[in-house]
């Protein structure tokens, strides 16, 4: 066996390592890799189609169907009050009275005005969502949970104002009873910080 023939045949086992290499290893990974990237194409695709469907539900033939009132917002109301008798419980009494008279003059105002907040505006900025649950189980279950603040003036000392906190992952918002004595002050503490959405505090 000449030097010659060693080599060649050195050069036979390395090209048939190499094709044995591509075709256990490399190929199987490469075809892999082709699959997940038709999984990734399919569910970005079902995602696209499916936030279409979802808007032409919202916006499209069912849209009247879906558009809140304040009856519907009103019975989704879930007040959490203080024992029965107290004065906390007297002043939330008010405030959910106040706020329940907010609603219904949301909707008695009508959309005259391009910027004026209504009903479809106040559960968005409360719940994240403009629009009624589409199922009729989601619709029975939607509740609008109200918390109240009495202790801002313990936490916060001397100040003149407090909005509103929302958390709209859990549809909850808290009211701060030091603020709202009256509807004129419910009125327009309520407006401001409907009509300028950002993270409210104390001033």
């Amino acid at each position: 066996i000449t030097l010659a023939s060693l080599q060649l045949m050195n050069e036979q086992n390395i090209v048939a390592a190499v094709v044995l290499h591509s075709s256990v290893r490399i190929l199987p990974m490469l075809q892999q890799m082709c699959r997940g990237l038709e999984l990734y194409v399919s569910v970005v695709a079902c995602i696209f189609f499916m936030k279409a469907f979802e808007l032409c539900i919202i916006k499209g033939f069912f849209y009247s169907d879906l558009q809140p009132d304040a009856d519907f917002l009103m019975m989704a109301l879930s007040p959490i009050l203080s024992e029965v008798g107290s004065v906390k419980r007297q002043r939330e009494s008010s405030i959910v009275n106040y706020l329940q008279d907010f609603i219904q003059s949301l909707e008695d105002e009508g959309d005259a005005e391009q910027d004026k907040i209504t009903v479809s505006s106040f559960m968005q900025w409360i719940t994240g969502q403009g629009h009624v649950p589409i199922t009729s189980a989601q619709r029975e279950k939607f509740k609008i949970h109200i918390e109240f603040d009495h202790d801002c003036q313990l936490r916060y000392g001397q100040h003149s104002l407090c909005y509103p906190l929302v958390n709209a992952c859990s549809c909850t918002v808290t009211l701060p009873t030091w603020h709202l004595g009256t509807y004129t002050e419910f009125l327009g503490i309520m407006r401001q910080a409907v009509s300028n959405s950002r993270e409210f505090g104390r001033s």
